[in-house]
C-alpha cells in the first residue's frame, strides 16, 4: 500500500472522528444553551451598569435608607465576596503571567 493511500486513510478516519467530536459537543452545550444566555445577559446589565456608577450608589442609598437590616446584611455578603474575589485573583495572577513575565 503507498504512503498516500494510507494518508488519505487517516485523514478520512481523522475527519469522522472530529466530526462525531463536534456533534457530541453541540449536544452537551445545547443543555446549558440557558444559562449561557442567563449568563451573558448578566455580563451585558454589568457592563451597562459599570458606565453608570452613579445608579449603583443611588440604588444602594436608597436600600439603606428603605430597609437598613437588609443593606447590612447584603453589605456583609459583598464584602465578603470582594475579598474572596481578590485574594484569588491574587492569587491566580502570578500563574497567569506565565514563567519569566512580569507581573
Amino acid at each position: 500500500m503507498s504512503t498516500l493511500a494510507e494518508i488519505l486513510r487517516r485523514r478520512a478516519r481523522l475527519v469522522a472522528e472530529a466530526e462525531a467530536q463536534r456533534q457530541a459537543l453541540a449536544a452537551g452545550a445545547a443543555g446549558c444553551r440557558k444559562v449561557f444566555a442567563v449568563a451573558d445577559r448578566g455580563f451585558a446589565w454589568a457592563h451597562w451598569l459599570r458606565g453608570k456608577p452613579y445608579l449603583a450608589v443611588a440604588a444602594a442609598a436608597a436600600l439603606a435608607v428603605l430597609r437598613p437590616r437588609l443593606a447590612l446584611g447584603w453589605g456583609a455578603r459583598l464584602l465578603t465576596l470582594w475579598r474572596v474575589g481578590s485574594f484569588l485573583y491574587e492569587t491566580i495572577k502570578p500563574a497567569r503571567s506565565g514563567p519569566g513575565k512580569a507581573g
